[in-house]
């Protein structure tokens, strides 16, 4: 019956020639979009504990698909460390009450989250606190 729909559609030599590219194309987007979905998977970050880390925002990028908030931290030895910690998407986030705006550069916040497994200053974010002591809930999965 597919067959029959198909040849249905593609009646002349020309779109003939094009069924091949497109089952191709289609092929290709199938073996992209499971490459795509895998790497939501935690395997980059250590799952077994938290860390906690103390800073200064720069940037927040409230976009798809993680957010992502940069900040200053002093490390044990008084120096400065870039930290990056990706949370959940823009739209994920706004269902929180998130706004582009919830933080600006300048603001100081405590995030807790998964870190690097490569040591790197990134983490997996999985609860904000701001200066004041509010939490900006993060992750529903996330047992406070």
């Amino acid at each position: 019956m597919i067959r029959h729909i198909v040849l249905g559609i593609i009646d002349t030599p020309q779109k003939k020639k094009l069924l091949p590219a497109c089952l191709t194309l289609a092929w290709i987007y199938l073996l992209a979009s499971g490459v795509a979905f895998a790497h939501h998977g935690g395997a980059v970050y250590d799952t077994s504990k938290m860390t906690t880390v103390k800073g200064v925002v720069t940037d927040f990028q409230f976009i798809n698909p993680h957010s992502q908030i940069f900040f200053d931290a002093k490390n044990d030895k008084g120096e400065i460390e870039k930290w990056i910690a990706e949370g959940n998407s823009g739209t994920a986030l706004s269902r929180y009450g998130w706004k582009k705006d919830s933080l600006k550069p300048g603001d100081q916040i405590t995030a807790i989250g998964n870190r690097s497994k490569n040591g790197s200053t990134t983490m997996h974010l999985r609860k904000l606190i701001l200066a004041d002591g509010e939490e900006l809930p993060v992750d529903r999965d996330f047992e406070n």
